[in-house]
């Protein structure tokens, strides 16, 4: 019944679709005596070093047993199976993070924790380092540390640590914000460079990148600065009063040498003026001893010419003047009274 049911098959008899089948099948079969062969050659002779990597040739047996010195660059390079190797390794830069945020590593990085460090003051602090690297002699990091990633758990992290510890516990816990901190990490890259190249291998940076401190440190380093700000703060204020204080005896040194140019700017008027009165009193002086003087000379010129000749005469014009002025009333001259020469003519009268 369910025989009946089933769809019925048809087959297509065409001489063109056998015969294409059947060149088919036959150039399928020769690919594959061709390609394996070619296959098993690749895969016993020839191997492929990809980029960004670098070998190292190890030869089994023979003569020349034993890693080649001569890097092997990327590329198809022959190896023969069973008589020699090439072992690859990475030739662009390595990272090594030492964190214990998952976070901070990059991906394909070694994460190691981070570095806690003794400092002199006996506060541990984790410090996150980033160690970046290349392999510069595959041959010598071969020789050393075989084939595998050894190199980076026995130069890489191992002195890593130990510099780290060394050079930045060194340092107060507090200095790691300081420029104090560049001198080291100076010393500490340096050093690590030096420890690197006999190893084969390349320091190319050391990234110090993030500090934790313990929580006491942290509260102890805030109660040490809120008494700093605080003594910095009484300084200030210290510093202001004493301003202040030269400030107020500045301004009473000035007023007290007003007082005192005043005084004597006061004094050299007083003294100009009494100069100045001495001065005059003394022309006055001079003067009136002048005109006394002249007056006296006058008055003894006077008395000479009375007593002289002529005096007579002189003394009758002073007693008719008198007699003039004690005169009351009209005056009648018929005479002129300042005829000279009448007056001269006449002769003084004859004592009795």
């Amino acid at each position: 019944m369910f025989e009946s049911l089933k769809a019925p098959r048809f087959q297509v008899q065409s001489p063109f679709l056998q015969q294409l089948r059947g060149r088919i099948g036959k150039t399928g079969w020769r690919l594959l005596l061709v390609l394996v062969p070619l296959f098993f050659l690749r895969a016993c002779f020839l191997t492929y070093v990809p980029p960004g990597m670098v070998g190292v040739r190890q030869v089994s047996y023979g003569p020349g047993k034993g890693l080649q010195k001569q890097p092997v660059t990327p590329g198809y390079h022959r190896e023969i199976a069973g008589y020699e190797k090439i072992q690859t390794f990475p030739r662009d830069i390595q990272v090594v993070e030492f964190t214990n945020n998952p976070a901070e590593s990059g991906a394909g990085h070694r994460q190691m924790p981070a570095i806690n460090v003794p400092t002199v003051d006996g506060y541990p602090v984790d410090v996150d380092v980033s160690v970046l690297y290349r392999l510069k002699d595959p041959y010598k990091v071969a020789s050393k540390f075989g084939f595998g990633r050894g190199y980076e758990e026995s130069v890489v992290i191992r002195f890593t640590d130990f510099l780290v510890k060394r050079y930045l516990g060194e340092l107060l816990a507090e200095q790691f914000y300081h420029e104090t901190r560049l001198a080291k990490v100076a010393a500490l890259k340096a050093d690590l460079a030096g420890r690197f190249a006999p190893n084969g291998l390349e320091l190319a940076d050391v990234l110090i990148r993030q500090y934790d401190y313990p929580q006491t440190f942290q509260t102890l380093t805030e109660q040490k600065k809120i008494q700093d700000q605080s003594v910095l703060a009484n300084q200030q204020l210290a510093k202001q009063n004493e301003v202040q204080t030269r400030l107020n005896q500045t301004i009473a040194e000035g007023k007290n040498l007003i007082n005192v140019k005043s005084s004597e700017f006061n004094a050299q008027i007083t003294e100009i003026n009494a100069r100045k009165d001495l001065y005059e009193r003394q022309k006055h002086a001079e003067a009136d001893l002048l005109i006394k003087s002249a007056e006296a000379n006058g008055t003894e010129l006077i008395n000479r010419a009375v007593e002289g000749a002529g005096s007579a005469k002189l003394l009758k014009l002073r007693r008719g003047l008198a007699l003039l002025d004690s005169i009351k009333g009209p005056i009648y001259i018929t005479e002129d009274p300042t005829d000279l020469g009448k007056i001269s003519s006449e002769k003084p009268e004859k004592k009795q």
